[in-house]
């Protein structure tokens, strides 16, 4: 009989007259034994395989939302850029030039599609997330009361995220 890490038996070397129902029984115990361990070791490997599936595929979830987050703001600095042009068009506007206003209306339907949104906050509360306070006004009513009463320059979001806030005139209750 051999005997190694894989318990293999050599029946050729066993004695058909000498193999006795003890040695038998031995035999099938140890081999009950090491197909135990066997079995152990093989639910361990596919816990740990199963356990490595999981991660990966976690990893791939995690890796596609970070490429969907960063393809969301890539264009984030161009964006930034063009604010001045959509300023330039809004001053443009208020003084009359109206022949500027389709291809205004143009550029900003192009800006929205790539997830620009202009802030315009009057009767808003003031926010200083999203609006930057540059001056208060006197009100004699509590409803206007820190909340925006004018926009001296629009501000301006990228799927959520402010890239500029709106430059506002915040009402201020006036006490006497």
């Amino acid at each position: 009989m051999k005997k190694n890490d894989d318990m293999e038996l050599d029946t050729n070397d066993i004695d058909d007259s000498v193999v006795t129902e003890e040695h038998q029984s031995d035999t099938i115990k140890k081999l009950k034994e090491k197909l135990k361990e066997a079995e152990g070791k093989a639910k361990e490997h596919l816990n740990n395989w199963q356990r490595a599936q999981a991660d990966f595929i976690n990893i791939r979830k995690r890796d596609e939302e970070a490429k969907s987050e960063f393809i969301k703001f890539a264009h984030t600095n161009t964006l930034a850029e063009l604010i001045p042009v959509l300023d330039s068009f809004n001053i443009a506007l208020s003084h009359g030039q109206k022949e500027v206003e389709p291809i205004y209306t143009q550029f900003l339907g192009i800006l929205r599609g790539a997830g620009l949104e202009e802030s315009n906050p009057v009767g808003e509360t003031f926010d200083p997330r999203l609006h930057e306070a540059i001056g208060t006004i006197e009100t004699k009513s509590e409803k206007e009361d820190h909340k925006v009463l004018e926009v001296l320059q629009k501000g301006y979001i990228l799927n959520g995220k402010v890239l500029r806030p709106a430059k506002v005139k915040i009402g201020d209750l006036a006490k006497g």
